[in-house]
């Protein structure tokens, strides 16, 4: 059997996620966001607030994510559309029914299996094995099954032009270096009282608190900080657009030599 137009599709998804991931990072790479140390009115604290010159283009992201998601979901439709017409499927009212099935229980799984008939039996056996309705008996859980992400993705993309992600902080470094108006005040703010706060990427969010029992003079030091491309899913569940996007890419990969390799047995 001939799978070069799937592998074809295979290989553009990954290009669609290699491209997404280097927009990303040239945005990271561009300094568009910093950060700047502000004191307050009273002088007993300060803040590190983000600073966003050009926000991010989350829009456009969703866009190119949303897309890879669906290359990858029709990639795996199209190789049990092949494998039915090379095996002498002609019929196209069967072959429009004919997608690959992503069943996460049994009674799912059995619906399926009129459309499926017209099949190879190795190809049958081969998807029921592949089914995230087998994760449980193999010690693992159905939240966490790629190819049910990846199905709850598609069906998302396609209720919705776009995934609209958001950018999440992910872990503040800060090293102060405060000096106060006296030194008692210096010595009243031991230890100190800092608040890591999990706000919106947007200008001027407040991403730390620094309260003191002195009057602050001034505040200087260096500071870092990383943030996630995130993307979530039903139930709350968040990942990061680009992580997920690889997992996926791989886990699609996997099935589809599996289901592949099967094919080329059975010749």
């Amino acid at each position: 059997m001939d799978f070069t137009d799937q592998l074809g599709r295979l290989a553009r998804a990954h290009q669609l996620g290699a491209d997404l991931s280097a927009n990303v990072q040239a945005w990271g790479d561009s300094r568009s966001c910093d950060a700047q140390a502000v004191i307050a009115p009273d002088r007993l604290s300060w803040e590190l607030r983000l600073r966003v010159a050009q926000p991010p283009p989350l829009a456009e992201w969703g866009f190119r994510f949303g897309e890879a998601i669906n290359h990858l979901r029709s990639t795996l439709d199209n190789l049990v559309v092949a494998i039915a017409r090379q095996s002498g499927v002609e019929d196209p009212v069967r072959l429009r029914a004919l997608m690959f099935p992503i069943c996460d229980a049994p009674k799912d799984w059995k619906s399926r299996q009129k459309a499926l008939s017209c099949l190879p039996e190795w190809c049958r056996d081969a998807l029921e094995q592949l089914q995230p309705l087998q994760r449980p008996a193999q010690g693992g859980s159905l939240e966490e099954d790629l190819l049910s992400i990846l199905r709850d993705l598609d069906n998302t993309t396609k209720h919705h032009l776009q995934v609209k992600p958001g950018l999440a902080p992910q872990s503040i470094h800060h090293a102060p270096a405060i000096e106060f108006e006296t030194e008692e005040g210096a010595a009243a703010s031991v230890p100190p009282d800092t608040e890591i706060v999990v706000a919106p990427f947007e200008d001027n969010a407040v991403l730390l608190r620094h309260r003191t029992k002195g009057r602050i003079k001034s505040v200087r030091g260096h500071y870092s900080f990383t943030a996630q491309v995130q993307v979530v899913l039903a139930g709350g569940r968040t990942f990061g657009v680009t992580e997920l996007l690889a997992a996926l890419w791989e886990y699609t990969h996997l099935v589809m030599s599996v289901v592949i390799g099967r094919a080329q047995e059975s010749a």
